[in-house]
């Protein structure tokens, strides 16, 4: 009986070693693509947070979900005289044994546009729909809705176009947000361009 306790522990022991080998080798691997991906844009890039953004954007629904907040593989810079910031974000829901962790690729820009606020979250991911939208206005597209349906429908059919597909976003006092959960996967599959959120506001710019 004891030496059947040893071998279980002995397997769990080895299973959770490999298990933070592998995790530690792909969390390597996405922070060089993310770098590469900032070098290549003329971006600047930081695997820590410089900017506190757990706290500078804790009215984000995304952004408060959960505890013990994180950001990190920052990448920053201007466009179209707007502040840019893409990055990794993770939070806990949970406790004890029943505490997951959750992944997000995160796009937000800072903008003097004057924008309704409006909350969409994708249907992709409603499994992690925080709270905030359960208490929803309306469903439209892919999305669940709260705040400003006019405006909700107008970035829906903007959102029709390729690479919106998984995502949900935010747009709160003037600042956009988009995310999309990321997962075990090679960057480019599940980091968001920040040139789809770039085109929206452009878009918005021109059209609203």
């Amino acid at each position: 009986m004891l030496i059947a306790f040893v071998v279980i522990l002995v397997v769990a022991l080895i299973a959770a070693v490999i298990s933070f080998v592998v995790m530690g080798v792909f969390h390597e691997k996405r922070t060089r693509k993310i770098s590469a991906m900032a070098f290549a844009r003329s971006a600047r890039f930081s695997r820590e947070d410089p900017f506190d953004i757990p706290q500078r954007y804790r009215d984000f629904v995304l952004i408060s979900c959960g505890h013990s907040p994180r950001a990190f593989n920052v990448t920053y810079g201007q466009v179209d005289f707007w502040t840019l910031r893409s990055f990794d974000f993770r939070y806990e829901v949970g406790h004890g044994t029943r505490r997951l962790s959750r992944l997000y690729s995160v796009v937000v820009i800072d903008t003097h546009l004057k924008l309704p606020d409006v909350m969409m979250w994708n249907d992709s991911d409603s499994d992690n729909a925080p709270l905030e939208i359960m208490q929803i206005d309306g469903h439209i597209g892919r999305w669940s809705f709260a705040g400003d349906a006019k405006f909700a429908a107008k970035l829906c059919d903007f959102a029709q176009k390729d690479g919106f597909e998984n995502l949900s976003l935010q747009i709160y006092n003037n600042t956009l947000l988009l995310s999309r959960a990321a997962g075990a996967k090679s960057a480019e599959n599940d980091t968001i361009n920040p040139d789809i959120a770039v085109d929206l506001l452009r878009e918005l710019k021109d059209n609203f």
